[in-house]
């Protein structure tokens, strides 16, 4: 048989000479919760302790610096510590009868994203639930543990300041919170679509949409809050003498400075509230678009580009700006759903969900400020104001989009890290030459004129049929041997030559 019209085969579970390879034992079951590789564990152990001693070290040191800098005595440093480890994770903190509930939130924002981003890199690519559980476990165990220490050390510091140690339940509470939402971020940004193939129920198209739109709803309202906060900054820059009027030397001048950027995110969030309509309270007084209550604000950097009253006529023509970003929101989703009757939907589930969002960040932005009472932006009415001003922007602009604009693709704003190619790892037991096997009866020289032969088309038709006892194997006909597990049964078919070449094709 020539080497150019042999048959060819390929044996599924074989290598070269046709011999069954047995499965590896344990196929198709999953091991226990409880077994983990040596170098799962070794990975887990990372994600739990690398974060937290890299926060904890840097705390050391910030807190070391202060009280050199200041010429503060060394002996109340591990409750300093402790203290400040608390505040980093939002835990209220009491010194006195004075109780500080709003706290910075840069600092919490660095930890957060550090644990994603630890618990995204040990994400493995078609993660388990089991897996995912043992990753988040590992994101909660680290802060946890050290937080539970930073307890014990605030309360044997008691005796020696008057720093009063928290609520062990609230001190959990809000690490719980924090590290679940850094564990949720780090998993859906890693391995997206292996999460949503884990939810028990099919998530709707519009679903996900809306919450795509969401997401970049919450970006550009903040950057629109951020961008106001640095214009009422420059306007109102001959606030910044009176703002430094407690600072007496250069060391006090950049403890206030620092302090403020810490709070720049509280600002814009409360920036983000005012822009909507809701007003931003400092106890007993308030500000907001439609009026401003006298109350005690203090005089720190971060409050310069909050506005005075009483209020300008001009002031409610802000309210346009969450109004086109819902507008822009709608757009979007009526230009990129392929699913008419689902739009509207996915426009309603991108206001809640932007509103959600908003809210949990209003309640971290706010807090107890000493005397001056309940600090942030009045949360009931930023609630009802966002779903309205988002609800009704997105609903007119994907109307909009629909009647007016052509429809694009969905953009997908989701990094998902893992390689769709991955199914073909399967199939590297077939890259060795033993694996595709050729009955050659020709000399080496016969196969290389071959390439020059005219193109002829292979009809091939694949016969899977194993379960007669007895068949006649193509490769030895009329024996009685079984066949192998899959054979092509290929056919060459001669292309059709012009008029007048009576050459072959051969």
């Amino acid at each position: 048989m020539s080497s150019r019209n042999a048959l060819v085969r390929r044996t599924s579970g074989s290598r070269g000479a046709g011999e069954a390879t047995a499965p590896p034992s344990g196929h198709g079951h999953e091991p226990p919760w409880w077994s983990l590789s040596p170098e799962r564990a070794r990975t887990l152990l990372l994600v739990a302790a690398r974060p937290t001693i890299c926060a904890l070290a840097a705390t050391i040191l910030l807190v070391l610096v202060v009280m050199l800098t200041t010429g503060t005595d060394l002996t109340s440093a591990p409750g300093a510590v402790a203290a400040t480890w608390l505040a980093a994770h939002q835990i209220p903190l009491t010194v006195g009868r004075t109780t500080l509930g709003l706290l910075p939130l840069v600092p919490t924002a660095i930890l957060v994203l550090v644990a994603a981003r630890e618990c995204a890199r040990a994400v493995p690519n078609r993660p388990t639930p089991i897996e995912l559980g043992w990753l988040t476990g590992a994101v909660l165990a680290g802060p946890l543990l050290m937080t539970a220490v930073c307890l014990a050390v605030t309360g044997d510091a008691a005796g020696v300041t008057p720093l009063e140690p928290p609520g062990p339940v609230t001190a959990f509470g809000w690490v719980i919170v924090l590290y679940l939402g850094a564990a949720a971020g780090g998993i859906a940004g890693r391995a997206w679509s292996s999460l949503c193939a884990l939810v028990p129920v099919e998530i709707p198209e519009w679903a996900v949409l809306g919450a795509r739109a969401a997401r970049r709803t919450v970006v550009r309202m903040l950057g629109c809050a951020a961008l106001a906060t640095a214009v009422s900054f420059f306007t109102h820059l001959a606030r910044l003498d009176g703002a430094y009027n407690q600072a007496h030397n250069f060391t006090d001048v950049l403890g206030m400075t620092l302090l403020s950027l810490l709070y720049l995110p509280n600002v814009v969030i409360a920036a983000a509230g005012l822009l909507t309509g809701a007003a931003v309270q400092f106890g007993t007084g308030s500000v907001g678009l439609f009026g401003v209550t006298a109350g005690q604000v203090p005089a720190v950097p971060a409050l310069i580009p909050l506005p005075e009253g009483p209020s300008a006529a001009w002031w409610p023509v802000l309210l346009l700006v969450p109004i086109a970003v819902g507008v822009l929101a709608g757009i979007e989703l009526g230009r990129t759903s392929d699913d008419r009757p689902g739009a509207p939907w996915a426009t309603l589930t991108s206001a809640a969900l932007s509103t959600l969002t908003f809210l949990a960040l209003a309640i971290l932005g706010g807090g107890q400020l000493g005397a001056v009472g309940w600090v942030g932006v009045d949360l009931l009415m930023l609630v009802v104001l966002m779903v309205t001003w988002f609800g009704f922007g997105g609903f007119v602009g994907m109307v909009f989009a629909r009647r007016f604009l052509a429809p694009t693709a969905p953009v997908d704003d989701y990094d998902d890290h893992i390689d769709d190619y991955d199914d073909y790892d399967d199939y590297d037991d077939y890259d060795d030459e033993d694996d595709y096997y050729y009955d050659d009866d020709e000399d080496e020289d016969e196969t290389e004129d071959y390439d020059d032969d005219p193109a002829v088309e292979l009809d091939a038709e694949l016969v899977t049929d194993i379960d007669d006892d007895v068949e006649v194997s193509i490769a030895a006909p009329g024996s009685a041997a079984p066949p192998a597990d899959d054979i092509v049964d290929a056919e060459v078919v001669e292309p059709d030559l012009p008029e007048g070449d009576e050459t072959t094709g051969r």
